[in-house]
């Protein structure tokens, strides 16, 4: 796919680098990391980035898909081939469409050219490979994208998905001189308002009778901490994470806009990819979502969830 990648990036003089909605630091550094590196290279070819942004949003402008020419554009799709995921202008109108992803999901949008490795850690490890085995030289602004990609993806290499390949492009990436130290401390470093806003988080948190630690996020909660529902979402669902008693978690998240609401799954060990599947979502064997229309699915997905503990713990 390497390759075929290259030979739609040469023979397209519009390029339209997407991703999904509800962008993470995986969708976000996949994307602007493969942006710098081709205006870099290409500077007479019309190269641009679209979508939605969040307070993750450290890397540069976007366009809207109205602002550019789809249906003259090789458009290139990152880190979701799920149509729950994506906003129907972003892959219906496409000259050429390219879907590059890690996930375990298999595409239910209609596309030209797939290009899918679930051993990589992140589609930004993905991209960072292509770009290193492709000769690219890229900038330190590319670099940096696709390093903070990578590490959100494997929450700072703990994850089972790092490899010796992760390891390998990620010092290829250093080579390009930033200044990675700074980076992580600008990551994990908040105020003292987020400390005690995690600490009311925390202290709601609830366990089903196998140990299903959960939270179910409502407006009231989002508007006492001035939270936008991407971060209430995805940026809390692991203060659940590493506790001994809690093997599987989640947290649901009413989202204002769509009503809908967006659960977050985690596990240290059992797979729950197929809750999330069976509930319209996708992502990683321990690491998945969905969005479900009421707080009573949400108690049949926990209710799903200790069922496998039940099956696999007895």
């Amino acid at each position: 796919m390497k390759e075929r990648l290259m030979k739609c990036i040469e023979e397209n003089q519009n390029i339209v680098i997407a991703r999904h909605k509800n962008p993470d630091l995986d969708a976000y550094g996949s994307q602007f990391g493969l942006y710098y590196a081709l205006k870099e290279r290409y500077p007479n070819k019309q190269i641009s980035v679209i979508g939605d942004t969040n307070t993750l949003n450290q890397f540069g402008a976007l366009l809207k898909a109205s602002d550019v020419s789809m249906n003259e554009s090789l458009v290139i799709l990152l880190d979701t081939v799920a149509k729950q995921m994506l906003l129907p202008e972003f892959y219906e109108n496409s000259k050429v469409l390219f879907l590059i992803d890690h996930h375990q999901n298999e595409p239910d949008i209609k596309h030209d050219y797939w290009w899918h490795d679930t051993s990589a850690s992140s589609t930004s490890e993905i991209i960072a490979t292509f770009l290193w085995e492709s000769g690219f030289d890229i900038s330190s602004d590319s670099a940096k994208a696709l390093y903070l990609g990578i590490v959100g993806d494997t929450g700072r290499f703990m994850f089972a998905s790092t490899t010796a390949k992760t390891f390998r492009v990620v010092s290829w990436l250093m080579e390009r001189n930033f200044n990675a130290a700074q980076l992580l401390n600008n990551m994990y470093t908040e105020s003292f308002e987020t400390k005690k806003m995690k600490a009311d988080f925390f202290s709601s948190i609830q366990l089903t009778k196998n140990h299903v630690g959960y939270r179910k996020n409502d407006l009231d909660f989002q508007e006492k901490h001035h939270l936008d529902s991407n971060y209430c979402s995805r940026g809390l669902v692991n203060q659940m994470s590493g506790i001994t008693e809690i093997p599987i978690w989640a947290n649901f998240t009413l989202d204002a806009a769509s009503k809908g609401i967006w659960c977050e799954l985690r596990s240290r060990d059992i797979p729950v990819l197929e809750v999330a599947k069976k509930h319209g979502g996708g992502g990683h064997l321990n690491a998945c979502g969905c969005t479900v229309g009421s707080w009573d699915e949400t108690d049949q997905i926990l209710a799903e969830l200790d069922q496998l503990l039940e099956e696999n713990h007895g």
